[in-house]
């Protein structure tokens, strides 16, 4: 295809054609059924309005569960935010391991979540997991206990294991923003006396807004619609202590109740939708 040609809005039809087949099509009925009761044990597809939809905000369960989303996504965009921040600072600098360590920490980011979640699931197990094994080896034994098992911690083994995941990939945007800050700056806070935590506070976090809204942006969406790693490593337990939208969604359209699952979806995608939409309109003011 020639990029100075300019061609013909015909062109068009057929990539429009597939997006509303593939995508549009399927998000209107799947709007339309949310307001149904279709279900695997039902001879036909009733209407019943809001009722989906005033159960998932009035149930305590539900709410639970939409609760623990939230926990998750504003925990780890925290965390992978600061943590990711500082591996960039710390890796923007010349020393002969930089590039070897880089690819190190965003190594987790190119591995599938599934794959993750199963390494980490071993490595908390209460049994034979590699972390109680350590605790014991180093003498602290009574700190061992069963990480995901309990509603205590396994919470934060979710947490931890998302971070990890993704941490790399902060630190990566947050690099491309540090090394495109002119040196000039910096210079001249040099010149003027200022310290480092001023150059940082009032040079750096400043030019570095572009890349801050970006990762919160992501990190938030990401939180939201977090699935994979919560499903193999606890499944939503104990005792729905880390079950989250998504996961509740594939266990009612695996029981056959599609209907809410489908409704579930939707106030997920509207959640998801209003966050990152608001988040983006007020950040990039501070740009």
């Amino acid at each position: 295809m020639n990029r100075k040609k300019v061609y013909p809005a015909a062109f068009l039809i057929f990539p429009l054609a597939l997006y509303t087949v593939f995508f549009m099509v399927p998000s209107f009925v799947g709007l339309g059924l949310s307001f149904t009761n279709w279900s695997a044990a039902g001879s036909g597809i009733r209407f019943v309005g809001l009722e989906h939809f005033i159960a998932i905000f009035t149930n305590k369960r539900n709410l639970l569960v939409i609760a623990n989303t939230f926990v998750i996504a504003i925990s780890t965009t925290l965390l992978k935010n600061l943590l990711g921040l500082s591996l960039a600072v710390g890796l923007d600098r010349k020393f002969k391991t930089k590039n070897l360590l880089r690819t190190i920490y965003f190594f987790p980011v190119t591995l599938s979540p599934l794959i993750i979640g199963l390494v980490f699931k071993s490595i908390f197990d209460v049994d034979s997991g590699v972390l109680n094994g350590f605790l014991s080896a180093v003498g602290l034994g009574g700190l061992a206990q069963d990480w995901l098992g309990q509603m205590d911690t396994a919470m934060g083994a979710v947490i931890f294991t998302e971070v990890w995941r993704l941490v790399g990939q902060n630190m990566v945007i947050y690099l491309a923003g540090l090394q495109s800050i002119s040196q000039d700056y910096l210079e001249a806070a040099d010149i003027d006396g200022a310290g480092g935590w001023q150059k940082f506070w009032r040079i750096v976090i400043p030019q570095l807004m572009p890349s801050i809204t970006i990762n919160v942006i992501l990190n938030v969406i990401a939180g939201l619609k977090i699935f994979d790693i919560v499903f193999v490593l606890t499944n939503g337990g104990p005792a729905r202590a880390t079950e989250v939208m998504n996961t509740v969604i594939f266990k009612e359209y695996s029981s056959g109740r599609y209907g809410f699952s489908t409704a579930m979806g939707l106030v997920m995608f509207v959640f998801t939708a209003v966050i990152a939409f608001s988040m983006l309109r007020a950040m990039s003011k501070e740009e």
